[in-house]
């Protein structure tokens, strides 16, 4: 005589938890009288809900009331978004995310989209600095070029990888009538103050910039 084998039990499930945080527990805990003999029949009715609302999961997560916040709380902060979210969270304001854009810089055109100051100073700097490297790269725009309709940018060559492509993404940041007058530049040295006739002593030169930040934004042929 063959001898009997019991089915595999199944090990015990965690208790659902009280925080509805889990989108399993909404659907499960409104089947009212279905869920009564679940625990005789292995919790079936239990673990079909748990299977049938996990690839929802995710985007739950996102849009849950929460203690500390409300509905939609996370999905709609550019701050505590999830990275994988933030192509979400552009379309809201027009903005078009580029594969070379880091998590940062999609969150800061997010907050300022380039697209709705098309061509003035603070969204051509944020969008120049997608193509350069280094923690605070330097861009210079000077707010008056020689004549109107002209667009003055240089950047450091040394946070220039790529000028060619630099020059394109200032121009795509730019109305089509402006003409962009574009350089990667060297950059201002110490030689460069040193060898200025345009003043003997420190304070003169102190008396033309007002900071070491006003010094730093002119290109060597400016000293």
């Amino acid at each position: 005589m063959s001898p009997v084998v019991e089915p595999p039990v199944s090990p015990p499930l965690p208790p659902a938890p009280e925080d509805a945080s889990e989108l399993w527990e909404l659907l499960y805990s409104s089947l009212g009288f279905h869920v009564e003999d679940d625990a005789t029949q292995d919790f079936a009715l239990r673990k079909f809900c748990e299977a049938l609302c996990a690839p929802a999961q995710p985007v739950y997560d996102l849009v849950r009331e929460r203690e500390d916040s409300a509905g939609w709380g996370i999905a709609l902060d550019v701050d505590n978004c999830p990275a994988y979210a933030l192509p979400y969270l552009a379309q809201y304001v027009g903005v078009q995310i580029t594969p070379e854009m880091s998590t940062e810089q999609i969150r800061n055109e997010i907050r300022e989209p380039t697209g709705w100051k098309r061509g003035q100073p603070e969204s051509l700097r944020i969008a120049t600095r997608r193509t350069l490297t280094g923690e605070d790269p330097l861009v210079i725009i000077h707010p008056q070029t020689p004549e109107v309709g002209f667009t003055y940018v240089r950047t450091l060559l040394s946070q220039t990888p790529e000028p060619d492509r630099a020059e394109a993404v200032i121009r795509a940041a730019l109305p089509a009538w402006e003409v962009l007058d574009y350089e990667a530049i060297e950059g201002v040295t110490v030689a460069d103050v040193a060898a200025s006739a345009n003043w003997e002593t420190v304070a003169d030169l102190a008396a033309a910039f007002a900071s070491v930040k006003d010094l730093t934004e002119i290109s060597p042929d400016e000293i």
